[in-house]
């Protein structure tokens, strides 16, 4: 039987270095090899151990030093401890204990994959980037990989007290929800229960390649790639440090190779009683009507706790940058000449966008026109509306490096902070509480950019009154948590900005909205709140939030002077680059 070695030193490097030869003086190998990686003996000749990765990352073969000085890197299990004796062994850490350990470790680069490699591959079972072991993706698999697949990996992810097991996987349901994934509710037995051991818990997965949900598995899995990984890590590596409640971490795993992923955290008790918390119900995006209270009351609090993360983030209290860039990129390290920009149209084509901004445009003063306001609708209106998203098109390039040139207005934070990605309670004294989920879309880039990403579902009556106290209330927060002094109208115009960029993504969902919704049904639906259009269609909110979105948009435009906000932007631009004014041909 083969001997295996655990990393053990290297914590404070991201691991230990790796070449490719015995001698200390042959090519040393990009990557470090993580600390607590399992390696299989290969050859060991004195200090120097011929390597095959079994768990955990960085190069696959190579030689290391076991000890260096007298310092030991890697130690040699022992063969009775090894194989199932040494899967049930755990660790005993506490939750700031583990933060601390995975955030210690190599970050998780994801490299990007084609179509053909999702479709050769999403059926297949492959390792974790994090923890190296198969992981289930589907809730059949769940179940058949059972209650010891499931002690190995929270062992593994250090969520499992030494010497405990999970010894049932029972009551596994799993079902389309939301607009970026599947879902699975499972509950769970212990060998040894504990108050500190959630028996329900929940999964997220990737959506099922298949049938209706086929088109949003391409999406999310080659167009939104990477964002399972970055919300794995903010639960694996921040958990202890957010200024606010998420659920309990418990395991979570993607292959690059497949795409596949599971995270596991505790199942949040939505519409129940725990304690003195009341818990309010799981709200959707674009129905702020079942709000159980003021949407003052709801917007200001997720401000504020946005606001909250991105000042820690500055103030290096959530992680050292050091520490926290090995995971997320940061574009304020991007000089102006890496953004793409030029005198050229930088956004889609030419062809593409007359033939986007011609379905837009029909489906706002026609097929939809009775759910617009009458002011959105006419012909001067969408003349301004096609001559603003032409603009905004050709400027794509221009428009996300000016939202990011300013470091001040850089911070990692939640990229999607709305009613649903989030969860509410109210304590004994009837305030209100949130804690946040969802953490695909968090990143390091604009603060302008993310408060639209968190506002766009507001109803537009409410952002339209409140937009400046909002703004107002993140400058506030931001600076009180570390972050400094922001300028209100430079964030209001990367907000602006923001959303205009989103209008020409809209473009390319009209087709989309016509699948859900189709064209003959259009001449009968009077309002928002028609049930063939507001409810979730397939599980999904993706109708009802394309079309509040539309109608969120139009507003501005027509309401906030945009084509004069706009004009002055390019004006400034041009005055800050140099650049020549570009001549922007309008369908």
């Amino acid at each position: 039987m083969a001997s295996h070695w655990e990393v053990v030193g290297g914590a404070d490097k991201g691991g230990i270095l790796v070449r490719e030869g015995r001698g200390t003086d042959t090519k040393q190998l990009p990557e470090r090899l993580s600390t607590g990686a399992l390696v299989e003996e290969l050859e060991l000749v004195g200090d120097r151990l011929s390597y095959k990765l079994v768990t955990g990352s960085g190069p696959s073969k190579g030689w290391i030093s076991i000890r260096i000085a007298g310092k030991v890197l890697a130690r040699k299990l022992d063969a009775d401890k090894e194989g199932e004796d040494q899967e049930t062994e755990g660790e005993d850490l506490t939750v700031e204990q583990r933060c601390a350990r995975e955030l210690a470790k190599p970050g998780t680069p994801w490299h990007p994959i084609d179509m053909g490699v999702l479709q050769a591959n999403h059926e297949k079972k492959a390792k974790g980037m994090i923890y190296g072991l198969e992981f289930p993706w589907t809730g059949q698999l769940l179940q058949e990989m059972g209650p010891k697949w499931l002690t190995k990996a929270f062992r593994a992810a250090a969520t499992l007290p030494k010497g405990n097991s999970v010894t049932k996987i029972k009551d596994i349901k799993e079902h389309i929800g939301g607009g970026n994934c599947a879902k699975i509710a499972f509950e769970v037995e212990y060998a040894e229960p504990s108050s500190s051991l959630h028996t329900k818990l929940f999964a997220k997965i990737p959506f099922p390649m298949v049938g209706k949900t086929a088109s949003d598995r391409m999406a999310s899995s080659v167009m939104q790639q990477g964002s399972d990984i970055m919300e794995i890590n903010a639960s694996r590596l921040l958990e202890s440090r957010l200024p606010f409640p998420i659920p309990k971490y418990y395991y979570g795993d993607v292959s690059n190779e497949t795409t596949n992923w599971i995270q596991i955290t505790e199942r949040i008790p939505f519409g129940e009683k725990v304690g003195d918390r009341q818990f309010d119900p799981a709200y959707d995006k674009m129905k702020d009507w079942e709000l159980k209270g003021t949407a003052e009351e709801y917007y200001y609090l997720l401000i504020k706790v946005g606001a909250q993360m991105a000042g820690a983030y500055k103030a290096e209290r959530l992680a050292s940058f050091e520490e926290l860039h090995k995971f997320w990129d940061s574009p304020e390290w991007r000089g102006p000449e890496m953004w793409g920009m030029g005198p050229h149209n930088t956004g889609l084509g030419d062809s593409e966008f007359k033939s986007k901004i011609k379905m837009g445009a029909d489906f706002i003063a026609e097929t939809a026109k009775a759910i617009f306001p009458a002011h959105c609708t006419t012909p001067d209106f969408i003349r301004t509306y096609k001559q603003v998203l032409a603009t905004v098109n050709s400027y794509t390039a221009e428009i996300s490096y000016w939202c990011n040139r300013d470091k001040d207005y850089i911070a990692w934070s939640h990229g999607n902070l709305n009613v649903d990605n989030v969860f509410f309670w109210r304590d004994a004294e009837k305030s209100l509480n949130v804690g946040v989920l969802d953490w695909g879309g968090a990143r390091c880039d604009s603060m302008g950019w993310k408060l639209w990403w968190w506002l766009y579902c507001c109803e537009y009556d409410y952002l339209n009154a409140h937009l400046d106290g909002m703004l107002e209330c993140f400058i506030a927060e931001y600076q009180a948590r570390g972050g400094p002094l922001l300028d209100k109208e430079e964030l209001r115009m990367q907000f602006i900005l923001s959303a205009l960029s989103q209008g020409v993504g809209l473009l390319g969902a009209v087709p989309q909205i016509y699948r859900m919704c189709a064209k003959k049904h259009w001449p009968t639906i009077a309002d928002r709140r028609d049930e063939r259009i507001q409810q979730n269609v397939d599980g999904k909110n993706t109708l009802r939030v394309y079309i509040g979105t539309f109608i969120n948009i139009c507003n501005m435009i027509h309401d906030w002077d945009i084509p004069n906000r706009l004009e002055k932007w390019v004006e400034d631009f041009t005055a800050m680059t140099g650049m020549p004014r570009k001549s922007i041909e309008v369908a």
